[in-house]
Formats: C-alpha cells, structure tokens, sequence
C-alpha cells in the first residue's frame, strides 16, 4: 500500500522565491523614495527653499531649532506613512 503524502504547510519555502522577495525589496525602495522626492519637491517649492537632493536623502537638513527643520520631519515621517 502506497503512502500517502502530507501537503506543504502554509508558508512553506517553496511558495516564497528569493528573487521574488528582492524584487518586492527593490520596487518598495523605489515607491518610498519616488513619493519622498515628490513630496520635498513639492514642500521645498512651497517653503521658497532650494530643492537639492540632501533633502531626500540626508538627515542633515532636519533640525529642531528652525520651522524648516520641522516641517522636513514632518514630510519625512508622512512618506513614512505613505509607503
């Protein structure tokens, strides 16, 4: 008499492609940074501040002491939530 084969448990590692995971990795960094230019594009237009890269990626900009430092934490934290 033949034995019967157990299915896979759910999520086993069969279902989950390495190369598909590095995909989703990939597509979310770009969606994240894609909305974060837009929004400090938008809110540098907004401010009257100059638009430079530094904004999306650096911290450098963010600073307690000014209305401009706030506001860039605030953006920050929205594409946070955003993506």
């Amino acid at each position: 008499m033949a034995r019967r084969r157990r299915p896979p448990r759910a999520g086993a590692l069969g279902e989950v492609a390495p190369l598909r995971i590095a995909a989703q990795i990939g597509i979310l960094q770009l969606l994240y940074y894609a909305v974060a230019l837009l929004l400090m594009l938008f809110t540098a237009l907004i401010a009257g501040a100059p638009f430079t890269l530094d904004l999306v990626l650096g911290w450098d900009s963010v600073r307690g002491d000014n209305t401009n430092g706030w506001l860039l934490a605030f953006v920050w934290i929205l594409d946070g939530g955003l993506c």
